[in-house]
């Protein structure tokens, strides 16, 4: 065999290899890869398919697949090539009406989708696809049109599934949820166990909030076709209702391997759901592979927030004032509230917040909706103040935060307002002469007083919200204690029955040692009220005895018993018993 022979052979076997491979992958596999969201592999099928096997038909198929990627300028080039090949392809008529539809001319879609049923207005595919035309574009839709032309295709082909999906997308957007459910059970009637047809009864459930419905469509949609991109998606879009974004994240992420995607869209999309599911390192990954792909300020918030959530605030607050310069009409409460956290995170001096960062945190709580998230974010930064010590803006700020929202403050919330304004009186500054606010010594003794009884006023919620807990009835003891004379209160046995209330419970609990602090000022107050107010000498001694068994050195406990002389300085019931308590 000569040389030329030789090649000529090597090329015919490569090209009957080509033949067999293209007919190996069919229209059909093509339309599956569509139905799957996997663009970019059905785009590889069907312009190899137009390239090797040049038909009117193949050539309808590709500007379909640009149709369904919203390359309408790409499809109508492809349709004019069918018609090209072959004048009475009507289903590249119907192709480019589709485009013109999309395009918002309505007169010149009707044109082309009249001809064609005319012409072919016996086949069904014809039918079909212009019914299925006028279900595609948000705006430019015709449902009953589309149900008219997907019903005469039915009657003549019963078991063209996809025309009952279609059917079943055009009653949905007349919002008629349970006559779609029955079209698109129908097309299980016509292919069963049709991944497309589960996952779109999945979606009418979803969109009516039967949850528990959707998830067992969509499961089934996975467990007809594990590659059936969609469903993953859509069971992120779920999982993300029922607030569990760690389950989201993970469909989210499945639909991305899935469908091959590299929409920038999508990968924003899978940005939001891994930063809800706290993967803020994987957010940022995603971020980065949208950069000069699409021009959504929404990214700035993004990369905003994940970046204070990695411990980069300077990345934060530069994304933040850019998203907030260019995007000013989509800010929200939240939008300050992280640029706010992200100041607050620079601090490094030990004061625990920065002012600027307040500021903007309390001003993102201003735009909260949600009476609930504004409360909420009060009670943070009165958090801050109250742990840099600053208990007067502590004070303030919480007491704003259980206001905005009474009915679900909580025992806590009530707990720190107490403790906040306790510290306040503990810690008052007392005026010079030389300040414009200067009061007289009456005055001052006054006003610290009066926080003391407020601050007793809010330890008197938390014993109502949770009436077995000591240390709330340690803290009206103690408030009490501060706010009067200490022979007064003795006299009058003012902190008494807090006191007595505190024993009770901790003599009660399992582990009462771990009350050992508060049960020494209890019992030292107690034994001194009973031996000198109300001179009942023998419950002053049953107290002293307790005293001594949680403080054997106690010297007041000692010398009211006989076992030692106390020091002149320790008397009883002196410091020891009463000396102002603590903060816990």
């Amino acid at each position: 065999m000569n040389r030329n022979m030789r090649m000529k052979l090597v090329a015919l076997v490569f090209g009957l290899l080509a033949f067999v491979n293209l007919q190996a992958q069919s229209v059909q596999d093509g339309l599956a890869l569509i139905h799957g969201e996997r663009y970019n592999e059905a785009g590889d099928l069907f312009k190899k398919l137009a390239e090797g096997s040049p038909s009117a038909d193949n050539q309808y198929y590709l500007g379909y697949y640009y149709v369904k990627t919203n390359q309408l300028d790409e499809a109508q080039k492809a349709f004019e090539k069918g018609i090209q090949l072959d004048e009475k392809s009507y289903l590249n008529h119907v192709g480019l009406g589709t485009v013109a539809l999309g395009k918002g001319d309505k007169v010149k879609a009707k044109e082309h989708f009249d001809m064609a049923e005319k012409k072919k207005g016996k086949d069904a595919q014809v039918l079909f696809r212009i019914g299925e035309a006028y279900t595609l574009f948000e705006k430019q839709n015709d449902p009953a049109e589309a149900i008219r032309l997907l019903d005469e295709a039915i009657k003549r082909d019963k078991n063209l599934a996809d025309a009952y999906i279609a059917k079943g997308d055009a009653l949905m957007l007349r919002n008629e949820g349970g006559a779609a459910v029955t079209a698109y059970e129908y097309a299980l009637t016509a292919k069963p166990n049709y991944a497309a047809a589960h996952n779109s009864i999945g979606q009418v459930y979803l969109r009516g909030k039967n949850y528990n419905l959707a998830l067992e469509n969509y499961k089934k949609a996975i467990e007809a076709d594990p590659n059936f991109a969609p469903a993953y998606k859509d069971l992120a879009e779920l999982y993300f209702f029922a607030q569990k974004y760690k389950q989201a994240a993970e469909n989210f992420d499945l639909y991305i391997q899935k469908s091959g995607s590299t929409d920038p869209e999508m990968k924003l999309r899978a940005a939001q759901f891994a930063f809800t599911a706290d993967d803020y390192a994987k957010s940022l990954q995603l971020l980065e592979e949208t950069k000069g792909k699409i021009n959504n300020p929404i990214t700035l918030r993004m990369y905003g927030w994940s970046y204070f959530k990695t411990n980069e605030p300077d990345k934060a607050i530069q994304n933040l004032s850019e998203f907030m310069k260019v995007a000013p009409d989509k800010i929200i409460g939240d939008d300050y509230k992280y640029l706010g956290r992200a100041y607050n995170q620079k601090v490094t001096d030990g004061k625990g917040y920065d002012s600027t960062g307040v500021s903007y945190i309390l001003k993102g709580a201003d735009m909260d909706t949600s009476k609930t998230e504004a409360a909420n974010t009060y009670k943070e930064v009165a958090a801050l103040y109250y742990a840099a010590k600053d208990f007067k803006n502590a004070a303030t700020t919480y007491e704003k935060g259980i206001s905005l929202d009474t009915a679900k403050a909580s025992a806590n919330d009530y707990y720190y307002l107490g403790l906040s304004n306790f510290q306040t009186a503990q810690t008052y500054i007392v005026p010079t002469a030389a300040d414009s606010n200067y009061a007289d010594s009456a005055q001052i003794a006054m006003d610290k007083k009066n926080l003391y009884l407020k601050a007793d006023s809010i330890f008197a919620t938390v014993t109502q919200k949770l009436p077995d807990w000591p240390y709330g009835y340690y803290w009206r003891a103690s408030t009490l204690y501060n706010a009067y004379d200490r022979q007064e209160n003795i006299d009058k046995g003012i902190s008494a029955p807090y006191y007595q209330k505190l024993t009770e419970l901790a003599e009660a609990d399992p582990d009462p040692n771990k009350y050992k602090s508060y049960l020494k000022l209890a019992y030292g107050y107690l034994a001194f009220y009973n031996q000198t107010t109300l001179k009942d000498q023998a419950k002053a001694k049953e107290y002293w005895e307790k005293l001594l068994k949680v403080d054997p050195d106690n010297a007041s406990a000692k010398e009211a018993l006989g076992l030692a002389v106390a020091p002149a300085a320790q008397s009883a019931g002196g410091k020891t018993a009463t000396a102002a308590p603590k903060k816990k």
